[in-house]
């Protein structure tokens, strides 16, 4: 007997095969012929499971791909989504040929429960990924009728639709789960917005105009569809925990009491014209939220707070892009106790206010709340205050006090919803009273202008009085409050103006940056004292919180506060914050840094209390008084060191200012907000002010005009010359500052212009091929060619010459372990001396190729002359300095002192030690140009000395024996080079480092198959196909360079200890450099 199954599917089959068949006779869309079968498919598969199903053919609303075909509900409860295919274009979602098909496919990734079919073949999809196998009928149901299915294939598909309709949402068990779960039908939903917002005359496009009019003027589609999103997604989710179940019919209602803007703007969002819109993603989204059982995720939390990192799990889920461009890291408890403990200890201590954040007074400012952890902290604080002085009484009326004090500022409409359910059930449970204009913890943009009041109500017919209300409430607190704490965790994004990200950050800074018109921005306070060249640091979104909590508190209202703030740290030392420190010292009466360090990325790598590779420092300042601006502040420092639960241990012991071993620091107005030195370091030159012309080293912005060998780079523009010409621009990589139809000029002549590369025919001569310092002790070899280069720095290959030096460093960063200079006769790279985070690091030792002009501080070879009894050439000073900045301990020695960026150099006045340091640093300079420079009698210019390391093991010379990898044995003291060996090395070599930069094995990095680094184009991809015989001969006389430099080590320590130990000549005993010395030579 045949299955009733069986018997739906003959069924369905026989009807398709009608349809097509009278196609011609009644033309329709292919999908179009297969609903009603489809329909009646599932609904008979529903009727065998007993369940009420109902399939409905979904209109579009003239926005075709906005929803599936059919949808699907069981119990008057969606549960999925079927889409249609015409008949032969198949199921399989990422085999799709046709465009619209394949982005489709990639929209709907995020759908928990959709069925693709063309009728022939059925595939089952959660969250993008295939469930089961897909089952594809033998026949052909446009003209197969009944037989198209086979029995084994009906079987098949009949599992895939019990499947699919018996899908219940998941129900998460952790609110980590709950983020995981919520991320991808809150991107569905976004991504439905997105499309509806392509069409001018939709609803939600509408929706969008107005939201920009009354909230944030500045946002664009994207950034409404995102908030759209987050919006639906948290008023649901707190209608929920509120109680709601019924979400579709009920949510607003009940976010009405306590969270009022929510209940208004989740009435206007999903207003039915704009619902039908996005009916799909909110439909799941209802059913999905309405399944979360808040009590349950409380008992699993035992006592913990449920919310407390769940907006930060959601965004990392949900768009981690966006997650690192608002700077969404929420902080760890024990930072925020630190602070707000330190602030309540100022309240009384400093302000005499017996109950800190209790007092009817205290009004407190988040500028990025987040989720509210800051003001639950100091709600708690107050409390626990409260009830210690006055009793258990003062309980609940000192929190219905705060509830009115506790300010908040948030941009993110999720974080928002989350501050607004911690704060309010943690009022309501101290049995306070939340005001009757509800909690000031209000959803706006900060750093916009105070003002500024938002546009008449009646330009938005959509929105109700309560959302422009909220926006008004926020701009009054800005421009009239008077706030006594401002404190948080404000973001961090540095602006790079020329990223892919440019887009979405050219207003960033708002008010701050940027101002009202007519009037300064307040940002041109931060703008002072620093240098044009690392002015673009301050461009970053802490930055900019900082000196709007400076205004705020100490430049409106009563003049008088306190600010505590973790930030990236980056404002302590750097030269582009120089005006930021002054304006701090400015503004505050004492001043605290806790250094948490936390580098990810550069010299000095240490773990952070964040999931962040920035540094962070927690600052906390006050002043009591009115403007004071005749003395600087009075500024302390401690760093706290460990491992991320030992930072956070240590912070959590701090009760009290006194828990802290402090260090004063510098006094200056812009000086580091640093310890003041100690011994004779500071009294010494700073490089910079004996070689005072800096610059920075070139940057192609590509990478293929760079390779070890130059063979490749020959086949490189040959590859891209045989490119068509109007097709040039794909693998060149084009940038703002290089495009393949412009003309550029020449390095070796400014005033020449390079014909563009889209205009060369395929035989023009390949440009010159320079040697190259890519790295230190890393000569590699490039195209030397204005135009593939976006900042090639033309003055540096102008001076270039036979007898030119080149020191690198870092000369504004913290330098590690390793020399703290290194030194090339070729052209340096940006990255030359660790391979990151180059800046304006190059200091050449002559101004001109002809070597006539040195870059020495004018006077100062008289003056070091004078002191040590002879006359002094540029060469020998270089030669003096390399020995001593070189030498192995250096950087271990001055390692606290080096904290403030910039070596230093010890000049000796005993002429015999300067003489033994001018003798050692030329032979260090032989070794490290690999015998270019300071050749000694006997020896043959361009000639390493050799070493012990000799290759023993050949590596084949041949394509399958090309190296991927490379080892070392440090028991036998063997390098392994894919199938090759050298020995032997010592390990001293194989770890030879600067400032983290692995030298031999970065070296070999850039050789191996693969290569190493980023891949700007295909042209990378040009390789040599076999080892190259240089690669061996250059890996030796890199091992015996490494060496001898090894060798030397214990003689540049040595003559280091000596020189420190004796006389040295202080700064301020020699001359001073000119702004002029500091310019580049004219072109």
């Amino acid at each position: 007997m045949q299955s009733p199954f069986r018997t739906a599917v003959d069924l369905f089959a026989d009807r398709l095969t009608r349809n097509f068949g009278a196609a011609d006779a009644v033309p329709a869309q292919p999908e179009d012929q297969l609903k009603a079968p489809v329909v009646e498919l599932v609904e008979a598969v529903g009727s065998l499971m007993s369940l009420a199903a109902v399939a409905r053919t979904e209109a579009t609303a003239g926005h075709p791909g906005v929803r599936p075909d059919v949808g699907v509900s069981v119990d008057q409860l969606l549960i999925g989504h079927i889409e249609l295919k015409a008949p032969g274009k198949g199921a399989r979602g990422r085999s799709f040929t046709d465009q619209h098909d394949r982005e489709q496919f990639k929209r709907f990734a995020d759908h928990p429960n959709l069925v693709y079919t063309d009728g022939n073949e059925w595939a089952l999809y959660r969250l993008g990924e295939v469930v089961g196998r897909i089952v594809r009928a033998s026949g052909e149901v446009t003209s197969d009728g009944a037989g198209a299915y086979t029995d084994a294939e009906c079987i098949a598909l009949e599992g895939l639709l019990r499947d699919f309709l018996g899908w219940q949402p998941v129900v998460p068990r952790s609110p980590a789960a709950l983020a995981q779960a919520l991320a991808p039908l809150t991107r569905l939903l976004r991504e439905a917005v997105v499309e509806s917002l392509g069409e001018p005359t939709s609803s939600l496009s509408r929706l969008a105009g107005e939201w920009r009019s009354i909230f944030f003027p500045d946002a664009d589609d994207a950034q409404f569809a995102d908030a759209y999103a987050q919006t639906v997604t948290y008023a649901l989710l707190l209608a929920r925990v509120e109680g709601e179940t019924e979400l579709r019919a009920h949510a607003a209602d009940r976010l009405d009491a306590r969270h009022d803007l929510l209940a208004q703007v989740l009435r206007v969002l999903a207003q039915p014209a704009a619902r039908a819109e996005v009916e799909v993603p909110v439909s799941l989204l209802e059913r999905s939220i309405a399944a979360v059982d808040p009590g349950e995720l409380a008992r699993r939390a035992r006592g913990k707070d449920v919310w407390l990192y769940f907006y930060e799990d959601f965004l990392a889920a949900y768009d981690p892009r966006l997650r690192k461009q608002s700077g969404v890291y929420y902080t760890p408890v024990e930072v925020v106790e630190a602070q707000v403990t330190l602030v309540a200890e100022l309240l009384r201590e400093r302000f005499d206010l017996e109950l800190g954040f209790a007092e009817p007074d205290v009004v407190v400012l988040d500028p990025a709340v987040g989720t509210g952890t800051y003001l639950l902290a100091a709600l708690a604080d107050g409390v626990e205050t409260a009830e210690r002085v006055l009793g258990p009484a003062a309980r609940a009326e000192r929190t219905s006090t705060m509830a009115r004090n506790l300010n908040g500022f948030e941009i993110l409409v999720g974080a928002y919803a989350v501050a607004q359910l911690r704060l309010a059930q943690q009022v309501l449970a101290n049995e306070g009273e939340i005001p009757a204009t509800g909690l000031p913890v209000l959803l706006t943009d900060t750093l916009e202008s105070p003002f500024t009041a938002p546009p008449h109500l009646a330009a938005a017919p959509l929105f109700e009085k309560r959302l422009a209300e909220e926006n008004e409430r926020a701009r009054r607190i800005k421009a009239d409050t008077t706030v006594l704490v401002c404190l948080g965790n404000p973001p961090y994004y540095r602006q790079v103006i020329d990223t892919e990200d440019a887009g979405d950050v050219d207003r960033q800074g708002g008010w701050v940056r940027f101002g009202d018109e007519g009037s300064t921005p307040i940002l041109r306070d931060f703008l002072r004292d620093a240098p044009p060249v690392h002015a673009k640091n301050l461009y970053n979104l802490y930055v900019y919180f900082w000196r709007w909590a400076l205004w705020k508190v100490f430049e409106t209202g009563g003049r008088r506060g306190i600010v505590t703030f973790i930030t990236a740290s980056s404002y302590l030392r750097g030269p582009g914050f120089a005006g930021m420190r002054r304006h701090m010292r400015e503004m505050f009466e004492e001043l605290w840094i806790l250094d948490l360090g936390g580098e990810g990325r550069g010299a000095r790598r240490s773990e952070n209390v964040f999931a962040i590779q920035t540094p962070v420092a927690i600052a906390i300042g006050y002043r009591t008084e009115e403007a004071r601006t005749k003395e600087p502040a009075r500024v302390r420092y401690a760093r706290v060191d460990g491992t991320r639960e030992e930072k956070l241990a240590a912070l959590a012991r701090i009760s009290s200012v006194d828990d802290v071993d402090w260090r004063e620091c510098m006094e200056g107005w812009t000086q580091p907000l640093l310890p003041r030195g100690e011994g004779d370091f500071f009294s010494w030159p700073l490089l910079t002010d004996i070689f005072p012309w800096q610059h920075s080293g070139a940057q192609f912005k590509r990478t293929w005009p760079i390779a070890p060998d130059p063979g490749s780079l020959g086949r490189r523009w040959q590859a891209l010359l045989g490119t068509e010409k109007n097709k040039r621009n794909l693998p060149f990589r084009e940038s703002r500052d290089r495009r393949v139809d412009r003309e550029y000029p020449a390095l070796a002549d400014p005033k020449a212009k390079l014909t563009p590369i889209a205009k060369l025919g395929t035989d023009a001569d390949t440009p010159t091929i320079a040697r190259y310092a890519y790295r230190s002790f890393d000569r590699q070899h490039c195209l030397a060619d204005g135009r593939v280069g976006d900042f090639l720095r033309p003055v540096l290959w102008q001076v270039l010459s036979s007898r030119q030096f080149f020191l690198t460093s870092l000369l504004s960063g913290l330098v590690d372990e390793g020399p703290a200079v290194t030194v090339t006769h070729l052209l340096p790279d940006l990255h030359h001396f660790r391979g990151s985070f180059g800046g304006k690091d190059v200091i050449a030792l002559w101004r001109d190729a002809a070597c006539t002009i040195p870059n020495v501080t004018a006077g100062l070879l008289a003056s070091v002359g004078e002191q040590v009894g002879r006359t002094l050439a540029p060469e020998d000073l270089l030669a003096y300095v390399y020995a001593l900045l070189a030498a192995p301990s250096y950087t271990t020695r001055f390692r606290e002192e080096l904290e403030i960026p910039g070596p230093r150099v010890p000049i000796t006045s005993d002429a015999g030690l300067f003489e033994r340091a001018v003798a050692l640093g030329r032979r260090l300079v032989w070794l490290h140009t690999f015998g270019e420079r300071f050749v000694p009698p006997g020896e043959r210019a361009r000639r390493v000395p050799q070493g012990v390391a000799r290759y023993e093991k050949p590596i084949p010379a041949t394509a399958d024996g090309y190296p991927v990898a490379h080892s070392y044995d440090a028991a036998t003291r063997e390098l392994h080079v894919g199938d090759g060996v050298f020995a032997p090395v010592s390990p001293e070599v194989r770890s030879f480092s600067v400032s983290g930069l692995d030298v031999v094995g970065s070296w070999l990095g850039y050789r191996m198959r693969g290569g190493a680094g980023r891949r700007s184009s295909t042209l990378d991809e040009i390789r040599p196909s076999v080892w190259p015989e240089a690669f061996t001969k250059e890996l030796l006389e890199l091992l015996w360079v490494l060496e001898h430099t090894v060798a030397l080590g214990p003689e540049l320590d040595a003559i280091l200890d000596a020189i420190v130990a004796g006389p040295t000549i202080p700064a301020d005993a020699l001359p001073q450099p000119t702004e002029t010395e500091r310019k580049p030579p004219p072109a």
